[in-house]
C-alpha cells in the first residue's frame, strides 16, 4: 500500500472519533463565538465551579454522573477555545474536523509530513490532547482531550491565583490621597450608598480607599473627613461623610457623594468619589465572589492524611475543618460550596471557597534506607 493510500485511510479512521453529543463548545461555556480570552476564562471558571463534582456529592448517582460529564466537557471546551490554533481549526471545520486532524489536507500535500493543522508540541495552556503533546498521539493526528478535568481545573485556579496576587487591581492602584480627575471609570457607582447614573458634566474628585478583605466580607461604615472650598455663604468647609462598605463589594467599586466636593461656582460643587481598593490578604485570594485558599502539606501528610483548620473571615471566629484521609497532590482542588464572599446583589447568597494543595517535597536526596522504605511501602 502506498503512502497516499495510508494517509487517506488514516484520515477516515480519525474522523470517527467520538464527539460530545453534538454539543457546541461555545454553547457549553455559554459564550458568543467572538468571545475574548478574558470572557472565556470567566465563563470556564464559572461553569467549572458550578459543575465541580465536590458540589454534587450529596446528589443521586445519576446527577453525580451528569455533573462529572459536564465538568469534563467544560475542560475540553476551554482547552480548545483558549488556544488560537485549535480554535481556528474548530471554527473552520467543527468538532469532527478538529478531532479528525483539522480537515483533510489538500491532495497535493497529503504526502507532506511537515504540513500540520496544529502547532507542534502543543498542549494548550495546560497540555492535554494536542499532537506531539502528553496524550501520546502521533504528530498529525486529530485533537483528543486526554487530560484529567480535575487536574486541569487545579492548574487553572493556580494560574488564576498568581494573577490575582497583584491584589486591588483598580485604576487607582498604588495611589494615595485625593486625586483630581474628571469623569473617572469604575465597576459600580453608588451615590451615598445607592446606585445612580453620573452626570458627565459634573467634575469629580476621586480618592482610593484601602479596604481589608474582612471589610468587604463583613461590611462596615467608614467615616471620611472631607475638606473643601465653598463659595456659598454658610456652607461648611469640612464635612464627615459616612462611607457604606456593603458585604460583597469588589475592588474598583465607586461610591459617589454628589455635590460634596469643592464648589466650582456658587451652587455647583464637584462630586466626591471613593474607589475601593482591596488590600492583600495573608490567607485568602479573592476572585469575583469566590475565595481561593492554599493548604501546604508535608509529603508524609499528603500521603497519609491530615486535618487542617481554615480560619474564616466572619466577625465571630469560625473554623472550617478539612479532614483528608486519601492522598492529595498539587493537582487537586476541593470546592466548598457557599463558603466564599457574600454576593452584594443577591443578599444571603455566597460564592465558593476553592481549596488547592501544595505538597512540600524533600529537596535533598533520600538515603538508601529511606528509599528502601518508600519502595517497600509502594511496591510495583
Amino acid at each position: 500500500m502506498n503512502q497516499n493510500t495510508r494517509t487517506s485511510k488514516r484520515w477516515k479512521t480519525r474522523t470517527t472519533t467520538a464527539n460530545m453529543g453534538g454539543n457546541n463548545y461555545y454553547d457549553i461555556l455559554g459564550v458568543d463565538k467572538n468571545a475574548s480570552d478574558e470572557e472565556l476564562k470567566k465563563a470556564y471558571k464559572k461553569m467549572a465551579v458550578k459543575w465541580h463534582p465536590d458540589r454534587h456529592v450529596s446528589k443521586t448517582e445519576a446527577e453525580q454522573k451528569e455533573a462529572e460529564e459536564k465538568f469534563k466537557n467544560m475542560a475540553e471546551a476551554y482547552d480548545v477555545l483558549s488556544d488560537d490554533e485549535t480554535r481556528k481549526v474548530y471554527d473552520l471545520y467543527g468538532e469532527e474536523g478538529l478531532k479528525g486532524g483539522g480537515g483533510p489536507p489538500p491532495p497535493e500535500e497529503e504526502n507532506d509530513d511537515t504540513h500540520q493543522h496544529f502547532r507542534p508540541g502543543g498542549g494548550g495552556p495546560f497540555g492535554s490532547g494536542y499532537p506531539g503533546g502528553p496524550s501520546g498521539r502521533p504528530t498529525g493526528a486529530g485533537y483528543t482531550y486526554a487530560g484529567d478535568p480535575s487536574e486541569f481545573f487545579a492548574h487553572f485556579t493556580r494560574a488564576s491565583n498568581q494573577r490575582q496576587r497583584s491584589y486591588g487591581e483598580t485604576p487607582f492602584e498604588g495611589h494615595g490621597g485625593l486625586e483630581e480627575m474628571l469623569f473617572g471609570g469604575g465597576s459600580d457607582a453608588y451615590d451615598g450608598g445607592s446606585k445612580r447614573h453620573r452626570r458627565s458634566h459634573v467634575p469629580e474628585r476621586c480618592c482610593s480607599v484601602s479596604c481589608t478583605l474582612e471589610d468587604m466580607y463583613r461590611g462596615r461604615t467608614r467615616k471620611m473627613k472631607v475638606t473643601r472650598k465653598s463659595l456659598t455663604p454658610g456652607r461648611p468647609t469640612e464635612k464627615i461623610l459616612e462611607l457604606p462598605i456593603k458585604p460583597g463589594l469588589k475592588a474598583g467599586t465607586r461610591i459617589t457623594f454628589s455635590g460634596e466636593g469643592d464648589e466650582v461656582e456658587p451652587g455647583l460643587a464637584e462630586n466626591i468619589v471613593f474607589v475601593l481598593r482591596e488590600v492583600k490578604h495573608d490567607r485568602f485570594v479573592r476572585e469575583g465572589d469566590d475565595l481561593h485558599y492554599e493548604v501546604k502539606a508535608s509529603l508524609a501528610d499528603a500521603l497519609c492524611g491530615f486535618t487542617h483548620d481554615i480560619r474564616m473571615l466572619d466577625k465571630r471566629e469560625r473554623v472550617k475543618r478539612l479532614q483528608k484521609r486519601a492522598p492529595v497532590s498539587n493537582l487537586m482542588t476541593q470546592v466548598l460550596s457557599g463558603e466564599g464572599m457574600p454576593i452584594s446583589k443577591r443578599p444571603g447568597e455566597r460564592g465558593d471557597l476553592i481549596v488547592s494543595f501544595l505538597v512540600d517535597f524533600p529537596e535533598k536526596e533520600l538515603t538508601e534506607e529511606q528509599k528502601e522504605h518508600v519502595r517497600a511501602a509502594f511496591p510495583n
